[in-house]
């Protein structure tokens, strides 16, 4: 979605948050599984960053997330909303996590070029100022709510598609609103935080957070093994059961990256997404 700009160094980014695909539901059978062996000293630390948490809580995503880093062999710690500032994120490599999912929205900006992720800190123009005049953070709001308006004398005609999902076929005029701005991290932001990540494996998880490499480089660059994220929009329940499933074949039957990801996208029924959203990994974008 296209963005407009505040001044010269500020710009404001307006995304379609990934909780207003309403009613989108997918089920999965999960199986007990081997976990992968891991060899470490002490036992690897994994962070679940749920920046939705206020909003959009899914306990048990942290449940089921939980549940298979601990049989993987991993420590889990969880930050929720609130908790989620710029400060954090810029100390994130010093923390020494093996594993991050990240639950946010995400945004690009206005030419699409750059990806950002949401904080939980909400926008005030007299905080960060150098990080906002260099562009490491940006301000950004989520479109939470979207009304549709005829532009014909028709009546409308809604198409059904399945039980959950379905469409107006007949010419609308879209308004959105949103009365909440957050701080929002871009690929700069990466680039200047405190220390090295090592060798640790990002899931972004939020709409267009891979719709192009901007911040997976910026993450990898700065120490980050592996990157995945979402190509396209994605509604909050596809998402959290699309990272679970992730999770469930990686960690817990002994799958590789890429039989994990082909498993997702197979359980991920096309009719259940109104987006042909993928969950892909960042080296197949090279």
């Amino acid at each position: 979605m296209k963005a407009r700009a505040l001044n010269s160094k500020v710009i404001v980014l307006v995304v379609a948050s990934i909780a207003s695909i309403v009613g989108i539901s997918a089920f999965f059978i999960f199986q007990e599984g081997e976990a992968q062996a891991l060899s470490y000293d002490c036992p690897p630390k994994a962070l679940i960053i749920d920046q939705l948490y206020d909003e959009i809580p899914n306990e048990n995503f942290h449940k089921m997330a939980t549940e298979y880093f601990q049989t993987a062999g991993y420590k889990v710690d969880i930050v929720t909303t609130k908790d989620i500032t710029v400060d954090f994120f810029r100390n994130l490599p010093s923390m020494d996590y093996k594993f991050v999912i990240i639950r946010t929205h995400g945004a690009n900006n206005e030419d699409g070029s750059e990806v950002v992720l949401f904080t939980g800190e909400k926008y005030t123009e007299d905080k960060y100022i150098q990080e906002q005049l260099f562009g490491l953070v940006a301000k950004a709001a989520p479109i939470l709510e979207v009304d549709y308006a005829t532009k014909s004398d028709e009546e409308s005609n809604w198409v059904i598609v399945n039980d959950t999902y379905r469409y107006m076929s007949s010419p609308v005029e879209v308004s959105a609103h949103s009365d909440n701005a957050f701080f929002a991290i871009s690929p700069k932001m990466i680039e200047s935080m405190n220390g090295k990540f090592k060798d640790t494996i990002f899931l972004l998880g939020g709409c267009n957070t891979l719709s192009n490499p901007s911040m997976a480089k910026a993450l990898v660059d700065h120490g980050a093994s592996e990157v995945f994220g979402w190509n396209n929009k994605v509604g909050s329940t596809d998402n959290d059961n699309g990272i679970l499933y992730f999770l469930q074949s990686y960690l817990t039957q002994d799958l590789d990256f890429e039989k994990s990801l082909d498993n997702l996208q197979n359980a991920m029924k096309p009719q259940l997404m109104p987006y042909p959203a993928k969950f892909i990994r960042y080296n197949n974008l090279l």
